[in-house]
């Protein structure tokens, strides 16, 4: 018997599964975002975005307050693009390698055409003369909708960092 078939998987939470094809295709497209910046693809990562997305790097404090304020605010692609562009072009800065971990994916529920989406992340680096360390920690609450042509892609990412302290080499997206 399929386990999305038996009647206590049908609803979560008392609201309808999100089935399983699903929930794998969301999850691929983390890992396709977190293997696009681990990899300085950042074409690659804005490609994970629709034409009107909003992505946005706050603090936990901020976020829990609704206030706007944003370390780093992308409104639209077109500024997504711009700041993999900038990121690429402009940084100067050690050489690092950083790995992005993304845990706990969890697809909470769909709300007319997007699925609400809530996943940990920790960022950590590693500097060619120094010991591999934690660069930021927090959680990303998205909003995923499915394109005909794209696949899913991310309507909104709002990546929450769990402190108010920022490195100074937070200039690639998280």
């Amino acid at each position: 018997m399929n386990v999305m078939s038996r009647p206590e998987a049908q609803h979560v939470r008392g609201k309808p599964a999100v089935p399983v094809e699903t929930r794998l295709a969301i999850i691929d497209l983390y890992n396709a975002y977190a293997e696009a910046l681990d990899e300085r693809r950042y074409q690659d990562w804005a490609a994970c975005f629709t034409e009107k997305a909003v992505y946005r790097l706050t603090t936990k404090e901020n976020h829990d307050r609704n206030l706007p304020i944003a370390i780093i605010y992308c409104d639209g692609k077109g500024m997504i693009e711009d700041r993999a562009f900038t990121t690429v072009e402009t940084t100067i800065a050690q050489p690092r390698t950083l790995r992005h971990f993304i845990t706990g994916i969890s697809v909470r529920e769909k709300t007319e055409s997007a699925y609400e989406v809530r996943a940990n992340f920790l960022i950590v680096q590693t500097m060619l003369d120094r010991m591999t360390e934690i660069v930021m920690s927090g959680y990303y609450v998205d909003r995923v909708v499915e394109s005909a042509e794209q696949g899913f892609l991310f309507e909104q990412k709002i990546a929450v960092s769990d402190t108010l302290l920022y490195p100074t080499s937070v200039v690639a997206p998280v």
